[in-house]
This record gives structure tokens, sequence and C-alpha cells, in this order.
């Protein structure tokens, strides 16, 4: 099992301080919300916990068996960034997940294929073209392909944006077991306040910061 580790971070974005001297720990089966008013602030920490934005201070490691490492994206899994990096619309779900096991490398591809279609029922789908998939089933394929490399963190960014309450549950309800089952540790950034109350490890960028997690 795989720790994720942060030391003494602080952030700042277009000049304004988004954290600071954040030291926190989460371990496989950890789910933390990170809530703000400001979309932007809170993609900011996932690019730097995925290793795609170095922090002005401090570091992020993943700790596992006694190696520690600087996190890097091969670490990682990500769905979406909103305004930064999307699934390519025209692709099929299969040819999705395909691609992201071969940018990685994955070794044994067929059947991590099989299993991550399996964990989020896209069977029926995977001949279909993600730009033609509802919200729910978009999503879905995008986290697939997220973890068909079976990174150790899954971030996702506003993973409710464009979902009814309904869609979210429906949703929620598969993601939270995968989560726990595969020990991943799950970072998740929203702008609901109900989504953000889901999990037990939250942070609010919206506070003042002496009073945050």
């Amino acid at each position: 099992m795989c720790n994720l580790q942060i030391e003494e971070v602080t952030l700042h974005h277009h000049g304004d301080e988004i954290i600071a001297s954040w030291n926190a720990s989460f371990t496989g089966g950890d789910s933390v919300s990170i809530y703000s008013g400001k979309q932007i602030t809170s993609t900011a920490i996932l690019l730097m916990l995925g290793g795609y934005l170095k922090p002005e201070q401090g570091a992020v490691w993943l700790v596992e068996e006694e190696k520690k490492e600087p996190i890097t994206p091969e670490h990682i899994g990500i769905a979406s960034i909103h305004r930064i990096y999307e699934p390519i619309p025209y692709l099929l779900v299969e040819e999705m997940l395909l691609l992201q096991a071969n940018l990685f490398r994955a070794k044994k591809k067929k059947e991590l294929i099989e299993k991550v279609m399996n964990d989020w029922d896209l069977e029926d789908i995977q001949k279909d073209r993600y730009v033609d998939l509802s919200p729910v089933n978009q999503l879905k394929a995008s986290i697939a392909a997220a973890l068909v490399h079976q990174p150790h963190i899954l971030l996702l960014d506003h993973p409710e944006l464009g979902l009814t309450d309904e869609e979210w549950s429906q949703f929620s309800s598969i993601l939270q077991p995968i989560v726990q089952r595969d020990k991943l540790i799950l970072i998740l950034t929203t702008l609901r306040r109900e989504v953000w109350n889901e999990y037990q490890t939250k942070m609010d960028l919206s506070i003042k910061k002496e009073d945050r997690l």
C-alpha cells in the first residue's frame, strides 16, 4: 500500500497564495474532497499533486514499502482537467482505453482494459464515441481510461459538473467501492458543498487559511 506525503507545500496562482506550509499524508483507500468558490485554484492543487506543477516550496512524495520518490504522472490517473485536458471526443470508448494503456506502456493491456470496462459497466458502449455518450457515461469512460495503467492516485477535477443530483449519486455509488477495493487515493475538487460533505477528509479553500484542515 502506498502513501501520498505532502511536506511543507506552498503554492501560488497568479500571485495569490492558495496554500501555505501544507503538511498531509494520505494512504490507499483514503478519499479527500477540496472545495473552492474558484475553480482554477483547486485545479492548480490537482496539477501540483499530479507532478505537473511545481510548488514554490515543499515537495509531494509517493512512499511505498519504504521507497520514497517524487510524485510523477505515472503514479496518478486523471480523467480530465477542465480547460486544460479533456478526452479526445471522437474516439470510441475502447480506443480511449487502449490509447491510455499504450501511453503508459501498460503490460497485459487486454486484461486491464477488460477489468476497467467491467468495473464501470462499459461493455455495452465500448463501440460508441465519447462525444455521443451521456454525461454519466462520459465520466465513467474517462475514469476507466485514467485507471487502465493502475495508478496509485486518482485525481478528479470537478467531476460533478454537468450532472444532476441523481446522476452524481449514481456515479458516486460506483466510485467509492472501487476506491476502497483497489486502495486508491482519491482527491476530488468540487464546487458543490453537498459533494464536498460526502467525504470524511475535507479541505475548504474558501475559508481563512489558518482554519483549514
